[in-house]
């Protein structure tokens, strides 16, 4: 039998949760992600001491220390250890913020702020705590505009490991941040950074990579170079292709050369859209876009700019036949729909904010030159998005459906901020210029991304990590593919992806969205692709839409890499930086799910199904990024696991242990131990899910014969 439990907090606020017949208070609130005081759940600390104004319980078992029988006769109680034997009415001595998690914010110093040309500066700062924030290379933070109560978002031009964090920002007269920038700006002035943010980063890969970068949207894609050179990834096929409307428009030319050096492996274009540059190629980003850059479907490709540019490279690769395994973008929309600037036809900013959703799918067939460089994102559709994070007003703006894909739902649009406008033609197919193409089947060295943040071990008694042998196959039932090695996972032939030729003609595509809005209002949408060959997932929160897409779970293993490098991208942002409540949670989760499992059979697949979902979300939720969180939840292979385990049988038995296993390494603050443990429990949630579909397959057969 369950009972209901009324959690009321100090702010007034009330919280229901259900508790099963043998769980404890505290397990059924973190199931339900209230996150009340926590630390050692062994009824010892007395740390989640609380008082039960009505109902009946069992105590459970605590020592003196944690709870005196004189507390405990005037109805004090330890949720860690309580049992409910009726519903409940529990006063936790804390407000109701302590079950939500938002992202930081981080006070910092101006150190300098340059004009690099006519349109584009230069913000560079410094935070009282460097050591407090960690981001990936291409994710974006909100910077408070100083003397106003307005903030707008920019991504980080500089890696995650320096000292001075710096902002490629696009100027638009009048704009909030831009006139600050330009009239008021001194070193020494006081910022508040508010983040990270975004889905956009890095993903870890030893294929090769096409950046697009348009206008300030090169921002990201700088973050993304230095990390590269960083971790030593010199050797690996990188192709930059960066575009402008104008000469004004170029910036850090000569640092972009610079990391041909630090990156031999790197190449890089510049394309400018005034047909009297004085630049060698003029025309558009896709006009430079080639078959031999893609390295027959291998190449992971990054995007970043304005949303005419966006949707002409998703256009392109369509109506070329090109596919690819990994594709992400990120696009920054206009809080309004600003007046077109027919002088302008560059590349658009992705420090800003995107141009307007609508004008945006108009322009993809053959852009046209308009400018919009939003502050402050506002959501847009769901194309891929080349624009960097520049200025954007707070109101959002609306948005048309992408030629590809579902339309995400945006705000309704406010009157224009000058800071919202950004060029935004860098789209439209010209002849490309001669481009050396890197050899097939080309392998780089294996980059680790970036050094862990330092950070102390928890104090409680942690179990050691197991060390697992390298290249350790998991035990599947006979129907189960093989699964593959770790060295295999860049070489997945289940099905042909590469060059089409030249003319082909797509099939039509078929939509099946899936949309799902969250609490803060971050909207996200899962599409499949013609037929389920490809499947698209979009993020939508204010102003900022992110996408990526891989083949559907049916054709490649690409899914299940797709959602490990989330995860390994939650590690970064988290690894050395959970309290000792977050993990008391993360190992109760652990330990929740573990209880459906009976060596390799599933005791209530079900069951383990809501649990193991809420083990692998939680990292994500530490973040405090939702956006983060919804493009985890939204991957096909997500919502596939969710659908399909209910009714498994089989489960890797290795799934238990690498639970548990991974939340020590958390408990350690041991990185490598972490990553390597995804790794692996990666591959036998491959196997697991291989064997379920397999099974669901077979009765699918029995019941149509």
């Amino acid at each position: 039998m369950s009972y209901q439990v009324a959690l009321g907090f100090e702010d007034g606020v009330t919280r229901f949760v259900t508790c099963g017949p043998t769980e404890t208070v505290a397990d059924a609130s973190y199931k339900a992600r209230i996150n009340i005081p926590l630390d050692c759940r062994d009824g010892a600390c007395g740390t989640c001491k609380s008082l039960c104004e009505s109902g009946e319980y069992d105590g459970g078992d605590y020592i003196d220390d944690a709870l005196t029988d004189a507390e405990a006769e005037a109805g004090y109680c330890l949720p860690c250890q309580m049992v409910p034997q009726s519903d409940l009415v529990v006063q936790i001595p804390t407000t109701s913020d302590v079950a939500k998690t938002a992202a930081a914010a981080h006070p910092a110093t101006v150190t300098a702020v340059d004009r690099l040309a006519e349109g584009a500066f230069a913000l560079t700062v410094e935070l009282d705590d460097r050591g407090a924030l960690a981001f990936l290379p291409g994710q974006y933070v909100n910077v408070s505009v100083p003397g106003t109560d307005q903030t707008r978002s920019y991504s980080f031009s500089t890696g995650p490991d320096e000292k001075h964090l710096s902002f490629l920002i696009k100027y638009a007269p009048g704009g909030a941040m831009s006139e600050y920038l330009a009239q008021r700006c001194a070193v020494g002035d006081r910022l508040e950074l508010t983040g990270p943010m975004g889905s956009f980063f890095l993903r870890e890969s030893e294929r090769p990579l096409l950046l697009l970068a348009g206008g300030t949207g090169l921002a990201p894609v700088l973050s993304i170079l230095e990390s590269l050179a960083v971790a030593g990834a010199a050797e690996r096929p990188v192709h930059l292709v960066y575009g402008t409307s104008r000469d004004t428009d170029v910036v850090y030319t000569e640092l972009l050369d610079d990391y041909t050096t630090r990156l031999p492996g790197l190449t890089w274009d510049l394309v400018v859209s005034d047909p009297e540059t004085r630049h060698p190629n003029s025309g558009y980003v896709t006009g430079l876009i080639g078959p031999e850059h893609l390295h027959d479907g291998a190449a992971d490709i990054y995007l970043c700019g304005p949303p005419p540019m966006v949707e002409a490279v998703r256009t392109h690769l369509d109506e070329e036949g090109l596919e690819v395994t990994h594709f992400y973008y990120e696009k920054f929309t206009p809080a309004a729909v600003a007046a077109p600037d027919t002088d302008s036809a560059a590349a658009p900013d992705a420090a800003a904010v995107e141009t307007p959703v609508a004008e945006a799918a108009a322009v993809t067939a053959e852009p046209a030159p308009t400018q919009a460089a939003p502050e402050e994102p506002a959501p847009t559709e769901t194309a891929p998005a080349d624009a960097a994070p520049v200025e954007s007003s707070p109101a959002p703006a609306a948005t048309a459906p992408a030629p590809a894909g579902p339309a995400v739902p945006e705000p309704a649009a406010t009157a224009p901020d000058p800071d919202d406008e950004r060029d935004a033609a860098t789209a439209a197919a010209t002849p490309p210029a001669a481009i050396a193409a890197r050899p097939v089947g080309f392998e780089p060295r294996t980059p680790g991304l970036f050094d862990a943040p330092a950070a102390t071990p928890h104090t409680t008694s942690a179990p050691a990590i197991a060390a697992r042998p390298v290249g350790l196959e998991p035990r599947v039932p006979g129907q189960v593919p093989p699964t593959r090695t770790e060295d295999s996972r860049t070489d997945d032939h289940t099905v042909a992806i590469g060059a089409r030729p030249v003319g082909y003609t797509p099939r039509p595509v078929t939509l099946r969205p899936v949309t799902s809005t969250s609490a803060d209002g971050t909207t996200s949408t899962s599409v499949s692709l013609s037929g389920g060959e490809r499947t698209e997932t979009i993020t939508s929160t204010t102003g900022v839409v992110s996408g990526e897409v891989h083949p559907g779970i049916g054709q490649s293993d690409a899914q299940f890499d797709a959602r490990m490098a989330l995860e390994l991208g939650a590690v970064e942002l988290t690894m050395g930086r959970l309290d000792g409540a977050r993990l008391a949670e993360f190992r109760m989760l652990a330990e929740s799910a573990n209880r459906f499992i009976d060596g390799d059979r599933f005791v209530d697949p079900e069951r383990f199904t809501a649990t193991n979902a809420q083990f692998h979300e939680f990292l994500f939720r530490c973040t405090g990024n939702d956006a983060l969180l919804q493009a985890y939840r939204m991957l096909e292979v997500t919502r596939v696991m969710n659908s399909v385990l209910p009714d498994a049988r089989w489960v890797s038995e290795e799934i238990v242990p690498e639970h548990l296993e991974i939340v020590a390494a958390f408990e350690n603050a041991d990185r490598d131990a972490a990553r390597y443990l995804i790794r692996r429990h990666t591959e036998h949630a491959k196997a697991t899910m291989r064997a379920a579909l397999a099974a669901r397959a077979g009765e699918t057969m029995e019941v149509a014969s």
